[in-house]
């Protein structure tokens, strides 16, 4: 009798597992089908302006530091803005800083590959790591199929794939991705059945999710109010 419901289990477990790929490689996949209209060039592009800021920055920091953009003194771009330049230390560091460092981790990893190009993918891998995410959130709501509906509505929500699609290298990009992290992990230090250390792990966590959501994006403070009236 245990074996079958250890079979059975493995066997529900499997399945859930598999429909959480596809959604997964459903996401990622339509995320990328622009890439069809940069074949022919050879190149991947950027699009609109915003991403081409976010690249400038991202550049910066890889050439020059994680802080070049900030300390010792302000970074004046004068080639994005003539003659007076734009004060790059007024922008928002967890999305340049992010991809800065997965850069030099994949560069110093040996994988040759432009700065351009692994920007122009960061955002369709950051949308599909908000579906996992956003699966965890539903899974603690209304346990796995809820997890499951959940990434399946994020991976084909107009809204966040126009977003996070290739080459949209912007701010949501990982603003959505700090918002999901600090709710599921605010949400898991409520949980009157958790232990004190537990809920101590958690609440360390969304701290670490609420500052990246911060520094990520500028509708930070939204979440943040709702959280206030939450509590």
């Amino acid at each position: 009798m245990c074996i079958r419901d250890s079979l059975e289990m493995n066997h529900a477990t499997v399945l859930y597992i598999s429909a959480l790929v596809l959604i997964l490689f459903v996401a990622f996949t339509i995320r990328v089908l622009p890439i069809r209209w940069e074949i022919a060039s050879g190149t991947v592009h950027l699009n609109e302006f915003d991403p081409y800021y976010q690249y400038s920055l991202t550049n910066r920091m890889v050439t020059d530091g994680l802080l070049s953009p900030y300390w010792p003194a302000p970074w004046i771009n004068t080639q994005q803005w003539y003659p007076d330049g734009l004060n790059m230390a007024a922008s928002l560091p967890a999305l340049p800083m992010t991809t800065a460092v997965l850069y030099n981790v994949i560069s110093f990893l040996g994988v040759n590959i432009d700065l351009m190009t692994f920007a122009a993918f960061m955002p369709a891998l950051m949308g599909t790591l908000c579906c996992v995410v956003i699966y965890f959130l539903g899974k603690d709501f209304g346990g796995r199929p809820t997890g499951l509906l959940a990434a399946l509505f994020l991976s084909l929500s107009p809204s966040f794939l126009q977003r996070t699609a290739l080459g949209f290298f912007d701010t949501e990009v990982c603003g959505v991705l700090g918002l999901l992290l600090f709710m599921l992990l605010f949400l898991r230090t409520t949980d009157a059945k958790r232990s004190a250390m537990s809920s101590l792990r958690y609440s360390l966590g969304a701290a670490a999710g609420l500052i990246f959501f911060i520094t990520g994006w500028g509708a930070a403070y939204f979440g943040m109010d709702l959280a206030v009236l939450f509590v």
